[in-house]
């Protein structure tokens, strides 16, 4: 979900359930506020997860194939989403680039924390160190490849530094909502319309919401996964297939929408600096996002192809991974980004 989405999702559900909290409900099967028992543990909580540590965090992250090879950064979904559901382009390993898959800060398997000291800025610099972390030097080439907000995060990437130095050779945008906060407002809209506020998805949410009171990350955590399982209906994701995840992280999923609107950010003013080629992936069922909102965001950039993956929708990642990995690949051969040792 790009930004801003979950948040309204939130504060909807909020209205519905009128605050009502009976977390004694639950404290007779289980203690909701011990580790592991509502959701997966974060890094912090769990030491065996792979992690890495950067600009003051902890970041539930891994690598696969040779860290001297080209390398693609994957940006997940959310804000507050995890990489589990972007783990098909590990095939990307075996044509020889080094594939990072992190969690961002407080998202999914990463560690916490509190709402007033996350800040738009700090996110920013985030996937800069990410990037510095893992390149093996200052010329290692890098695509992006983002998802939903991840698409945001990465385009934001670009209008802030650029090709940082050269190292940013391409990037693949899968559906960001919008680069401006108005986009991203517009977006909202359509994203909600088809939701039945007398529904079953929201009835059963509501229901849950009146037994466990969002508390505490993983109480916020957990219903936060209950509201965005099924997704929304104008993202035609796959019923019978649908998107896994770990775990989705609630206070950045509400405080970096409120950031956004607080900045009335727009991350445009740079991005006809970035010269290289960018490919714009949708799926063809999401009516929240139709073509010509991606021909919108695909004209800030001097060279920019948008393609369309039939028979899918936002989930296009995991639902059609082949066919998504095929055209990452024709993508990159077209840019000269190969894979293998440079």
């Amino acid at each position: 979900m790009p930004l801003g989405a979950v948040g309204r999702f939130h504060d909807v559900l909020l209205t519905l359930c009128g605050g009502a909290v009976l977390a004694s409900a639950l404290t007779g099967c289980l203690d909701p506020d011990e580790p592991g028992n509502l959701v997966p543990r974060t890094v912090t909580e769990d030491p065996s997860l792979p992690s890495i540590e950067v600009n003051g965090t902890r970041l539930h992250a891994e690598a696969f194939g040779d860290p001297s090879h080209p390398m693609v950064i994957t940006l997940h979904g959310g804000p507050g989403g995890d990489y589990r559901s972007l783990l098909p382009l590990q095939a990307l390993a075996d044509d020889g680039y080094y594939v990072i898959f992190w969690d961002q800060r407080g998202a999914g398997l990463s560690e916490r924390h509190d709402a007033d000291s996350i800040d738009l800025y700090q996110y920013l610099e985030d996937l800069r160190q990410v990037v510095d972390h893992y390149s093996s030097s200052p010329t290692h080439p890098v695509a992006l490849v983002g998802h939903s907000w991840g698409a945001m995060y990465a385009a934001w990437f670009l209008n802030e530094h650029g090709d940082y130095g050269g190292q940013v050779q391409g990037a693949i945008l899968s559906e960001p909502a919008g680069f401006t906060n108005q986009q991203v407002q517009d977006y909202m809209d359509r994203w909600m319309e088809p939701f039945d506020l007398a529904g079953e998805q929201f009835n059963d949410i509501a229901w849950t919401s009146q037994l466990m009171s969002p508390v505490g990350d993983d109480r916020s955590d957990y219903l936060l996964g209950l509201m965005t399982v099924e997704g929304p209906p104008a993202e035609h994701n796959d019923e019978d297939d649908p998107a896994p995840f770990w775990r989705f992280g609630a206070t950045v999923a509400q405080r970096i929408p409120e950031l956004g609107d607080e900045s009335d950010f727009n991350w445009t003013a740079h991005l006809p600096e970035f010269t290289a080629p960018v490919l714009f992936l949708r799926g063809e069922l999401n009516e929240a996002l139709p073509l010509w909102t991606q021909e919108q965001l695909a004209a800030y950039f001097p060279s920019a192809e948008i393609v369309t993956i039939p028979g899918t929708g936002h989930q296009m990642i995991w639902e059609r991974s082949e066919e998504y990995l095929e055209h990452a690949r024709t993508y990159f051969d077209a840019i000269g980004f190969t894979g293998g040792a440079q």
